[in-house]
Formats: structure tokens, C-alpha cells, sequence
């Protein structure tokens, strides 16, 4: 059968099949892609945008299209800030924010002038650790970190609520540390209270008188101590283990000094 002879819409010449023979415009009557009518001299159908020159025609944007496109935009976006935030701290450029002894602290014990790591500790614990960091900076010689870390220790053993003799003690070292003899002397007679002949009160009160030089108050405080030096030793209390060479340190040191009274 001879195919139909039509007149080209491009250029008006007769033309048959698919394409005109002398311009080469599509005359094709039917998309060959979805069999929709299709007027003459259309270069693409207009139901499923199949091409009718060979060509691909582009694809209309929509929101299907471009939401991967944005979405990848928008995730290479913060990848960068974050980066450039990773830098920053890196190089110190935002400070960081305050840090509170009774929260997680992220700096180790080792590094001086700053907290030391309480997150894993009990309340108990974490006083200790303030209340060792404080003693140390003092026997170092370092005044400075001393101060900077006793309020933050006396705070610490503030919030355990009751008290021990040991916890006792180690408020009134603190206070002595910090040159406040009344506070460290309230703590000695709170530990009197219940064991009036307590070793480690009466080194509390040897520190004052020495620190006072109060030659007589010395010798008091020695003599007490050397008195319940035997009895207090056999209760075996945990505060004397936990601080038995400062016990006997100063034992014999309220020896000598008893001696040469004689």
C-alpha cells in the first residue's frame, strides 16, 4: 500500500512517511512512542513528550525532580559548617562553656589548674578528689591553684549533707589551707563532739597552735595527743588507715617535742 502523500508544514512540499524528503520536519500523524494523534510538523508528543526528531526533549523541572538535588545541596551545606565548627575549637577560637564541679568535668586530675574528671564519681568521691587536688597544690608550693580549687571542694563536701569525722577533717585542712582558722576550728569541735580524744582533731589543733606560735598550745596538743595515741589506734577507724602516715608523723613529732619540754 502506498503511504499517504501529505503537504509538509514546514515547507509546503508533498511528503510522505515519517519525515518530509526535502526539509526534514517530522510529519508524522501518531506519536511511535504511545500511539497519540499528533499534528503535523510536531517535533515531540505532546502526551508523553517523546521526542519525534531523534532528539531527547528535556524534562520539565517539578518537585520530584529537583528535592534530591536540594537535598544533597542542603547535606554538603552542613557538612562544611560542620568542618569549619571543628576547626574552631581546634584552634580555640570559642571558649568553652563553664563548667561546674558537680557536673561532668572533661579535664583529668593530671592537669594542673584545671578541675579534675568527676563524672564517674559518687558526690563522696568527687569531694575527695577536689579535697586531694587542693592538698597537693599546697604541699607543691602552689598557693594560686590551692585557692582557685577550696571553694569548689568545701561546696563539694557542703552538699553531701551529713557528715563524717574523716569529711570533717578534710573541711578543716581546706580552711586552714585557705588561712581560715575559725572555720577549721568549728570542724575540730564538731569531731570532738563525738569522739572528744580523735588523733586527727588534735593535729588540727597542733597545725593552729604552731601556726600561731603558741609554744604552750603546741605542747597541750601534743601531750593530748600521745594520750589517746593507744586507745584511738586500737578502734581502728577508717579515717586513721586513710591517713595513717599523717598519724604517725605527727606522732613523732609530738614525741620530740614532748621530750624536750622535759
Amino acid at each position: 500500500m502506498k503511504p499517504k502523500t501529505i503537504t509538509c508544514p514546514n515547507c509546503s512540499q508533498p511528503a510522505e512517511g515519517n519525515f518530509c524528503s526535502h526539509c526534514g520536519a517530522p510529519v508524522i500523524s501518531k506519536c511511535p512512542s504511545c500511539g497519540t494523534e499528533a499534528k503535523p510538523g510536531s517535533r515531540a508528543c505532546s502526551q508523553c513528550g517523546a521526542s519525534f526528531t531523534g532528539q531527547a526533549t528535556p524534562k520539565q523541572m517539578n518537585v520530584q525532580t529537583i528535592a534530591p538535588w536540594v537535598a544533597m545541596g542542603l547535606a554538603t551545606v552542613a557538612l562544611v559548617i560542620s568542618v569549619l565548627s571543628w576547626f574552631d575549637r581546634g584552634s580555640g577560637a570559642v571558649p568553652p562553656a563553664p563548667v561546674r564541679f558537680s557536673q561532668s568535668l572533661p579535664t583529668p586530675l593530671s592537669v594542673p589548674g584545671q578541675p579534675p574528671d568527676l563524672a564517674s564519681m559518687s558526690p563522696r568521691e568527687a569531694a575527695d578528689r577536689l579535697f586531694n587536688r587542693v592538698m597537693s597544690a599546697s604541699e607543691n608550693g602552689n598557693t594560686e591553684e590551692a585557692q582557685q580549687f577550696a571553694p569548689m571542694a568545701l561546696q563539694a563536701y557542703n552538699n553531701l549533707g551529713t557528715l563524717d569525722n574523716d569529711a570533717r577533717y578534710h573541711m578543716a585542712l581546706i580552711h586552714l589551707t585557705s588561712g581560715d582558722t575559725k572555720q577549721a576550728r568549728t570542724q575540730i569541735d564538731s569531731i570532738r563532739k563525738s569522739i572528744p580524744g580523735h588523733l586527727l582533731a588534735t593535729t588540727l589543733e597542733y597545725e593552729i597552735a604552731e601556726r600561731g606560735g603558741n609554744n604552750e598550745a603546741v605542747v597541750r596538743a601534743a601531750k593530748r595527743f600521745l594520750a589517746s595515741y593507744d586507745a584511738e589506734i586500737a578502734m581502728g577507724r577508717g579515717e586513721y588507715r586513710d591517713h595513717l602516715n599523717t598519724i604517725e608523723r605527727f606522732h613523732k613529732a609530738a614525741q620530740t617535742r614532748v621530750a624536750g619540754k622535759k
